[in-house]
């Protein structure tokens, strides 16, 4: 992904490179001063600055994304400040902190820093995210030099071989401890001003013209990087920091052009979207300020928290949108439609701007030249998160994450029922899903980890039903929570980053004895639906290692009362008698309603998702996400009049057909051998119209 649209609203950051804040040093203490006795690494975040430098690709190198970054002309001192819990900063010589304070502080594992700068002859602030190693000081030409890996950049073409700067700020973050992936919070504003408050060393911190976007960058040993609203981050403030308020660094050029910097303590945060202004309660950690000065071209960097991969709020859809033609039981007859993948590169026409077929794409007037792009018709809905069904690793899925990550959409990723009910499988196909044509990117320092499009991964849906479908036998799901130990086990010893939660979709129905609370009327203590399949899921001792990185995922129909104001007669909501019972986070599967029900209205709907909507705002540690059910009918149960329960669940009917394209063998990567033979199929494009149910959920996202 890239960062541009977060760090080039800041214009350029015109350093003369005079440090006028924290005052007096801490002194060049050498010695690793820990916050956290927890911790074996340095909490203390330092930032360096210079007037110029360089970064410029490794020549011949064996590791990808290898360069090396020089700072000339340094300022002597590196500033630090330490990451929650720790209250302290000061500063430490350049030379001491390139040699024993950079061993101490970051042991084995290499530091991740955010370098902002000017190119050569360019205006705007341009800026990267590193991994950095191998520090180098030469005193008497003043330079330092480092070992980089290039993680992300805003550049908007790629990163030329040899990238010339001024105006150098280095952030080196702290390394994540106890293996806990955190991240750093980045925001910029037009100005900064800083109010005094009553209490000494307090002052109201004023940022305006903020965001409307701003980014995170994990902590080593992680190297994730996202860019969001500023409206997805505050209300998630307290989850992100729980009983510590964070430190920051705010930082900016004076009236007179000069760089001043102060490093505060951060608490109640303020958000106001309409006049793009953020105010938070900030405590200087030093009283040694010189004059409260206002700032421009400000950025404010905060110091690590929690985060989370899915949007808040999580307004999502499940899809699977293919045309005439196809239907599940028959799905293997047919190449394009073996597996029922429809995130597969073959279907691109339904869901992007291109087929990706020897047989072109061209839909006229009403679809333009670039196919149906059904995620950009997601993205005008105002959906921002997409639940897919089928998945086959053999297939090339990077073009459908690419696009969804292009739009801002993020993904939650499948493995479909056949691995679970097949687990001889398991051994050779698991590893499969996390390479590149599949879940794994791979990113500019060369490592694989998560597609930045995907937020969760989900395992089968609904076998908990159990074989012919007896809500008693059970066996089928006891598989998929084997498998979710397996996958797990797996993502952890190829050294995927942990932020990617992992559930199994299961039926919102009771089952076993009642273990739920009491009835308000009668005293019974009730059967709460998909209480027994989490309580299995979570106690399972294949799982137990990883119950901290599961969710809970019921596919319900019920009523936005039930769920969020009073299940079962018991007074509370079905949501947060959950979320009391198994301190675990909810993301609806599937929520919706049939047409064909007797009781339906598109204003049942459009409450189920405004429900979701307004609990997780104020709860965004219980619930991810609602993904309705669905983008569009299950074409094959599609019916006039909507009589077919399970086709007339859909925003959209499929309606005429646009286009068929004939698809040949030379489509295909792979093929999948009988009973599919040579019939490699055809896609049927078929035109989309809107339902009553498509005005409820754009009611309820927008």
């Amino acid at each position: 992904m890239t960062l541009k649209h977060s760090l080039m609203a800041m214009v350029s950051l015109f350093l003369c490179l005079i440090l006028a804040a924290c005052g007096s040093s801490n002194g060049s203490d050498t010695t690793d001063i820990t916050a956290d006795s927890s911790s074996q690494y340095s909490t203390r975040i330092h930032m360096l600055m210079a007037e110029s430098g360089s970064l410029t690709r490794v020549p011949a190198s064996n590791e990808t994304g290898s360069w090396t970054l020089t700072l000339n002309n340094i300022e002597p001192a590196a500033l630090w400040y330490t990451d929650r819990p720790g209250r302290e900063s000061g500063s430490t010589p350049v030379k001491e902190y390139a040699s024993s304070t950079w061993d101490s502080a970051y042991g084995n594992i290499n530091p991740n820093a955010t370098l902002q700068f000017r190119p050569t002859g360019a205006v705007d602030l341009e800026g990267v995210y590193i991994t950095l190693s191998n520090p180098l000081y030469d005193e008497k030409l003043n330079t330092l030099t480092f070992h980089a890996k290039l993680l992300n950049d805003t550049l908007d073409q790629p990163v030329p071989d040899s990238v010339a700067f001024t105006s150098v700020t280095l952030n080196v973050l702290n390394n994540a401890a106890d293996d806990q992936e955190v991240s750093s919070y980045i925001q910029y504003a037009s100005q900064a001003v800083l109010l005094p408050a009553a209490t000494p060393n307090q002052y109201q911190v004023v940022l305006s013209n903020a965001g409307p976007d701003m980014f995170w960058v994990d902590n080593a040993p992680g190297t994730y990087s996202d860019s969001r609203p500023m409206s997805y981050f505050f209300p998630q403030w307290a989850n992100v920091f729980g009983d510590n308020p964070p430190n920051a660094a705010l930082f900016g050029t004076t009236v007179t052009g000069e760089l001043k910097l102060y490093f505060l303590t951060l608490t109640e945060p303020k958000y106001d979207a309409a006049s793009d202004q953020v105010s938070y309660t900030g405590t200087l950690l030093r009283p040694e300020h010189g004059a409260m000065e206002a700032l421009d071209q400000v950025v404010l960097s905060i110091d690590s928290g929690q985060f989370s991969r899915f949007p808040l709020p999580g307004k999502g859809v499940a899809y699977q949108a293919f045309g005439e033609g196809y239907n599940p039981s028959s799905a293997n007859s047919s190449w394009i439609y073996f597996g029922s993948d429809i995130a597969r590169k073959q279907t691109g026409a339904l869901w992007g701007p291109s087929s990706n077929l020897l047989t072109s794409c061209n839909l006229g007037t009403s679809f333009g030249s670039s196919c149906r792009n059904d995620l950009q018709t997601m993205k005008n809905m105002g959906i921002n998160l997409i639940r897919l069904y089928d998945w086959d690793t053999r297939n090339d899925h990077s073009q459908f994450l690419n696009h969804a990550h292009s739009l801002g959409l993020k993904v939650v990723v499948p493995i479909s029922n056949w691995l679970p009910q097949n687990p001889a499988k398991w051994t050779a196909q698991v590893p499969d899903y996390f390479n590149e044509l599949n879940y794994g990117f791979k990113g500019q320092g060369g490592k694989i980890d998560w597609h930045p499009a995907i937020a969760g991964v989900i395992i089968s849906n609904e076998l908990d039903h159990g074989a012919g479908s007896q809500y008693d036998n059970l066996a089928m799901y006891e598989n998929a929570i084997g498998l979710v130990a397996a996958f797990l086990k797996k993502a952890d010893e190829l050294g995927f980053s942990k932020s990617v939660p992992v559930g199994v979709p299961v039926t919102f129905v009771p089952k076993g004895a009642p273990n739920g609370p009491k009835n308000q009327t009668t005293g019974a203590v009730t059967s709460m639906p998909s209480w027994d399949q989490f309580e299995r899921l979570l106690s399972d001792s294949r799982t137990a290692p990883y119950k901290d990185r599961l969710m809970l995922c019921p596919n319900t129909y019920n009523s936005q009362d039930y769920l969020f104001n009073n299940a079962e007669n018991t007074g509370k909501g079905w949501v947060q008698l959950t979320y009391e019972r198994f301190n675990r986070p909810i993301l609806f599967t599937e929520i919706g309603l049939s047409r064909a029900e007797s009781y339906y209205t598109p204003q049942f709907v459009r409450d189920q998702l405004q429900g979701v909507i307004s609990y997780q705002q104020a709860n965004p540690a219980h619930v991810l996400g609602a993904l309705h059910f669905q983008f569009s009918n299950k074409v094959w149960k599609q019916t006039p009049g909507d009589t077919d329960t399970e086709g007339a669940f859909g925003s959209f009917r499929h309606a005429a057909v646009l286009q068929s394209i004939l698809t040949v063998k030379e489509d295909y990567t792979y093929w999948p051998g009988e009973p599919s033979g040579d019939n490699h199929g055809t896609l049927t494009i078929n035109a989309l119209e809107p339902t009553s149910t498509y005005d409820a959920v754009v009611e309820a996202y927008k």
